[in-house]
């Protein structure tokens, strides 16, 4: 399972640096392995260039396990949103531009746009400032993991949780999509928003659809590359 997990993370990294949604060495990816570790990034090293052996294994104190390198500093975010609910298994921290911009700007993305913000996330919670690296960063986030899957981090960046990491990564990728969508269209006009009713028809799938993406996937198999690790 480590293996999978470690190779995951790797192409995580690389499709969100050729994406833009992170620069230079920002950012922060984690897998949860089983009840007491947590495989993720370390500190000071750029998502598009990573491989097995830069990662890290922790534990839910934060306390490296395995591995040469670090562990991302911030890592007590992540550390949050698993102990707040024991559903999450993966955590991804990235500074998308767009979402990135209305953080900045202590602003929330707008909901009633775009019928996939409504089914996959709905309002996103902006989460109050706290400083990189600290223990505040979990604290501030942790009384939002419960009801949602994203969150803006004000004058930093955004963060989602899920089942797993695909779609942890993909619920940044969309918020992303929004932001940018809503940030073009207030160049040109007013946003026109999705009449009521329709939108709480959405609301009525999104809690379908979050239910389904709460459901565990099937398990990677066991590769040998870190099987000295386990």
């Amino acid at each position: 399972m480590i293996d999978a997990a470690a190779d995951q993370i790797c192409a995580i990294g690389r499709r969100a640096y050729s994406r833009g949604l992170v620069a230079g060495m920002e950012g922060n990816i984690s897998v949860r392995l089983d009840e007491r570790r947590v495989l993720c990034t370390p500190t000071m090293h750029c998502k598009g260039t990573l491989t097995p052996a830069d990662l890290c294994v922790i534990d839910l104190e934060g306390r490296r396990l395995e591995g040469a390198r670090r562990a991302s500093s911030e890592m007590p975010m992540h550390l949050a949103a698993y102990a707040a609910d024991a559903g999450v298994r993966a955590v991804v921290h990235l500074h998308p531009p767009y979402a990135t911009t209305f953080a900045v700007l202590g602003e929330s993305v707008p909901t009633g746009h775009l019928p996939e913000a409504e089914i996959f996330f709905g309002a996103v919670p902006l989460v109050p400032y706290a400083t990189t690296g600290t223990a505040a960063m979990g604290d501030v986030l942790r009384p939002f993991v419960r009801e949602h899957c994203v969150a803006l981090l004000e004058n930093h960046g955004a963060v989602s949780w899920a089942v797993d990491l695909e779609r942890a990564y993909c619920l940044i990728e969309s918020l992303e999509a929004v932001c940018r969508v809503v940030h073009q269209a207030r160049q040109i006009g007013t946003p026109r928003e999705i009449a009521a009713e329709k939108r709480r028809e959405l609301a009525d799938l999104r809690v379908r659809v979050r239910e389904a993406m709460r459901q565990p996937t099937a398990p990677a198999s066991t590769g040998a590359r870190w099987q000295a690790l386990e």
